[in-house]
């Protein structure tokens, strides 16, 4: 049963016989605004559990998978498809956060008072987190650039902090983008997603053509 559900998923013109462009292009730009409003949730729980981000992978994964096997017909379309998909995997949440920062972050003096370090997934790759004091709160900065290994408790720098708490802080080094920014890039790939979803479910990309023409009547 799950192998005849699947052959079925498969073949759109099974389950979208009137208007399957319509059904890719509405199928990949609710992908894709399901990745951006992960990426948007994923910035603004920067200091939520670890089941958040786990959650937040499970999510996209799914969602693209779910994506390839509904309606791709091939690899030179799922590429096609992965370019606007990876490019708002890493512009939103880096995007949001930035763009909430430029809009009304506040440039603050840290002062550390703990440093750590923890392994990522680089070969051999090490973050180091500073715990900051700044006016009015303290919490665990996370920049490689003003906090690294020749970094102690007590030395200070500037960071842009968001005074309401929605998003993590960031180095003033970092050029934040705006709004603006953010909602044009998101937007033309959501569109380039929809055009790529539509441009899968045609007969032509899927290996099919339109039927032979019947006899003439004279």
């Amino acid at each position: 049963m799950t192998e005849r559900l699947g052959k079925a998923l498969s073949l759109p013109g099974r389950w979208s016989p009137r208007r399957p462009r319509l059904v890719g292009a509405i199928l990949a730009l609710g992908s894709g605004v399901a990745i951006t409003g992960c990426g948007v949730l994923g910035a603004v729980m920067h200091d939520g559990p670890w089941f958040v981000t786990v959650g937040y992978a499970v999510v996209v994964t799914g969602n693209i998978l779910g994506l390839i096997a509904l309606c791709i017909p091939s690899w030179k379309h799922a590429v096609a498809l992965m370019v606007p998909c990876l490019f708002l995997l890493a512009m939103v949440p880096y995007g949001f956060r930035s763009a909430v920062l430029d809009w009304r972050g506040e440039q603050v003096r840290a002062t550390v008072t703990e440093v750590k370090q923890r392994r990522t997934a680089r070969v051999g790759g090490v973050d180091y987190g500073c715990k900051v004091e700044t006016p009015g709160r303290s919490f665990w900065f996370w920049d490689n650039e003003p906090c690294g290994r020749n970094t102690r408790p007590g030395d200070r720098f500037e960071i842009l902090r968001d005074p309401h708490d929605l998003v993590a802080a960031a180095s003033t080094s970092s050029r934040p983008i705006g709004f603006p920014v953010l909602v044009a890039g998101a937007g033309a790939a959501l569109l380039l997603m929809s055009a790529v979803g539509a441009w899968t479910m045609t007969p032509s990309a899927r290996g099919g053509g339109a039927p032979p023409a019947g006899p003439r009547r004279v």
